[in-house]
């Protein structure tokens, strides 16, 4: 493997959420080889899982402007590094489902990048809500946790939507993999 340094960088765009700048890396071999990338870096991420207390999983109708379709989502915020990841999960919760979040647990504890063009950090956090109805003016979705894990992987192997016509979004399907993974 090559040691990279970088040797460029340029900031192109500063905001409060992201910075999309410009970079160069130069590896420290006789050749000098460079790589040249955009890079997205933004505040952590925080996903949450939320199951009720018959393991239906809450997501959400989301509109994702980059590629112009509605997709689900559980809830996520982005937030301040020198925010407490819990709390920030449970505002989300509060926010979007009105519920409060219980017995909440961190499931990740190290790096865990989405792209390789995009620095952002994603924490899952897994907690449970008492029961949820259903109102008619609710975004709230909810789907039994083991058809999510089957809908899922039809989605990823087939193509086929989630839930409804929507896919489940990436970070979303990265977030219950992560719980599947660490959970069972």
């Amino acid at each position: 493997m090559r040691n990279y340094t970088l040797t460029n960088s340029q900031d192109l765009l500063v905001n409060s959420e992201y910075v999309a700048s410009y970079a160069t890396y130069t590896s420290q071999d006789r050749d000098k080889h460079r790589i040249n990338v955009e890079i997205i870096k933004t505040n952590p991420i925080v996903s949450v899982v939320v199951l009720n207390e018959r393991n239906k999983l809450v997501v959400l109708p989301t509109f994702q402007p980059a590629v112009g379709q509605w997709f689900y989502e559980i809830p996520f915020s982005t937030f301040n590094p020198r925010e407490s990841v819990m709390q920030v999960a449970e505002e989300v919760v509060k926010k979007e489902t009105n519920l409060n979040l219980e017995d909440a647990v961190l499931l990740t504890q190290g790096p865990n990048q989405l792209n390789p063009k995009a620095d952002t950090n994603l924490h899952v956090v897994f907690g449970r809500v008492q029961t949820f109805l259903n109102t008619p003016n609710s975004q709230v979705r909810l789907v039994d946790l083991k058809d999510a894990y089957y809908l899922l992987k039809n989605q990823i192997k087939y193509g086929k939507p989630f839930k409804d016509g929507l896919y489940l979004g990436g970070m979303s399907s990265n977030a219950l993999r992560i719980y599947k993974f660490v959970e069972e």
